[in-house]
């Protein structure tokens, strides 16, 4: 009788001690999957102090200043150049030092959205080699840290 108790009550607590290895696996492995910290970035765009509409943004990592996140974050300027980025499907963009991307904003072909007429900006900023705007993304920026001006 002994023997069966052992053998029955013995693979029960190895079946629930298999259990608990399981569910702590789990969960150490979504937190990893989480994705990379990040920070609300959000800000206006203007070309000679006048907000830019409808422009893409697109933060490059600066490699140069030690940035080599994996992630380009990204968003658009709406109707009053206000724009809000977004990496690995969530808002914010990884801390670090990027360069600034600014680029007309071109609807889907077939998607029937009109065209926007942009006011002129220097084109330098549609290229991550040639752009001059730098910004640092870091938690507890102040109030218009990520406020890009144009010309």
């Amino acid at each position: 009788m002994t023997d069966w108790y052992h053998r029955r009550f013995g693979n029960r607590l190895l079946s629930e001690l298999c259990l608990l290895l399981t569910a702590c696996c789990l969960s150490s492995c979504s937190s990893q999957e989480a994705g990379p910290t990040l920070v609300p970035v959000s800000g206006m765009v203007r070309v000679n102090g006048e907000p830019l509409p409808k422009v893409g943004i697109s933060f490059r990592p600066d490699a140069e200043q030690g940035n080599t996140a994996p992630y380009q974050p990204g968003g658009a300027a709406d109707d009053t150049g206000k724009y809000e980025l977004i990496a690995a499907a969530k808002n914010g963009a990884p801390p670090g030092w990027y360069k600034v991307v600014v680029f007309p904003y071109t609807p889907p072909p077939g998607s029937g959205a009109p065209k926007v007429k942009l006011p002129d900006f220097d084109k330098k900023y549609s290229d991550p080699a040639t752009t001059e705007l730098r910004i640092e993304v870091k938690a507890d920026a102040p109030p218009g840290a990520y406020d890009l001006e144009l010309k």
